[in-house]
């Protein structure tokens, strides 16, 4: 699957935005990002990378918009985003550029797809 490009410019009342990259592998949730100073750019931290698993995952959306779309991530707990900034406890919303529109789309709906999955692997368990 192909990563995804994906921004967010709502960080420290919009003085600070995040631009990163979203990669799924295996079973993993990985993002590599930095923040950036949204004013004139002056500032950038350093390189940071994050896994977080799937199990960690409650369910992704995605909202197609006019020029940019966004890939809503739903985490179980508030500790599933540690390290990822963020102005949600348990949602993290990632902007996408209208020409990345289809990964997102496809990252979500694969990713909601194993969440189904996982689900019902866990009912079949608890069955037997």
């Amino acid at each position: 699957m192909r990563s995804l490009p994906f921004y967010t410019d709502d960080l420290n009342g919009g003085f600070m935005k995040l631009e990163g990259i979203l990669r799924v592998e295996g079973e993993t949730l990985c993002f590599e990002f930095q923040k950036k100073d949204a004013v004139f750019e002056a500032y950038q931290s350093e390189l940071k990378t994050i896994e977080i698993p799937i199990t960690q995952i409650e369910m992704a959306e995605f909202k197609k918009g006019m020029f940019s779309s966004k890939l809503i991530l739903h985490g179980k707990r508030a500790a599933s985003f540690e390290g990822l900034p963020g102005k949600d406890l348990t949602t993290r919303v990632l902007k996408v550029k209208r020409a990345h529109r289809n990964i997102a789309a496809s990252i979500s709906s694969n990713l909601n797809l194993r969440l189904s999955e996982m689900k019902l692997r866990e009912m079949d368990d608890e069955v037997s």
